[in-house]
């Protein structure tokens, strides 16, 4: 036997067990359970792990971009509660109160033997008229070539003084006081001035004077409203 073997080739020796295993299958090999685990079932299982259309769909989809609603809704917030910073009013303390008008004061009112306007009498001092009526609104000079006049604004009239502080006018300008002329105020009639003063020493269509010593009370007139608007009375000069 062993030198028959010897003798046949490894290809006729394959072949030889091949044909035999066709020739002759048994039936308890065919059904054991140790042969169907044998068939290619890793292949078929392999394959759809490497063509699985899944795996690429899930690492390539992007992730979901966060949403800024949130941010953006801090944003206006925090600007809305800065615009009434910018927009505040100044403290109270900053606010300045409008200054407080005179309370006029007639101890003598007006008579042509002793000419008075607002009470006062010319060559009055400038000091006896602020303490009268207080701080002006506004104090200015005019220019004039003899004698500069120093005034004292309180908006609702107006009192000058020469370079001696010797009250020399008081020009009346609203309507609102009291001059201490009988009554009289801006804005009246003609008639009214008459009532209040009697007939004055001129009388033009214009203008109505009252002359005393030393002074003189000149009220200018409207003619075409027959109104009173001005009222003045200086120290007449020599």
């Amino acid at each position: 036997m062993k030198s028959k073997l010897h003798t046949l080739s490894p290809a006729t020796i394959v072949l030889t067990l091949l044909l035999s295993g066709c020739t002759y299958p048994t039936s308890e090999s065919a059904h054991q359970p140790g042969m169907q685990d044998m068939t290619p079932q890793p292949i078929t299982l392999a394959e759809p792990a490497l063509t699985s259309p899944a795996l690429p769909v899930a690492t390539t989809e992007p992730a979901p971009a966060a949403p800024p609603a949130a941010a953006n809704t801090s944003d206006k917030v925090s600007l809305a509660s800065a615009e009434p910073a910018a927009k505040s009013e100044p403290p109270v303390s900053e606010v300045k109160p409008a200054p407080a008008k005179p309370k006029i004061d007639i101890r003598d009112p007006y008579n042509q033997a002793k000419p008075t306007l607002l009470g006062l009498t010319l060559n009055s001092s400038k000091e006896s008229v602020t303490t009268r009526y207080g701080k002006p609104s506004e104090q200015f000079v005019m220019d004039e070539d003899s004698d500069p006049i120093t005034v004292l604004d309180y908006k609702d009239f107006l009192v000058g003084f020469n370079k001696k502080n010797q009250l020399t006018f008081i020009d009346i300008r609203s309507a609102e006081i009291n001059p201490g002329l009988n009554g009289l105020k801006l804005g009246q009639s003609t008639s009214q001035v008459y009532e209040a003063l009697g007939k004055p020493d001129t009388n033009t269509s214009f203008v109505l004077t009252y002359k005393s010593t030393g002074a003189v009370l000149k009220l200018d007139v409207d003619p075409k409203t027959d109104k009173v608007n001005s009222i003045k009375l200086f120290t007449l000069q020599e």
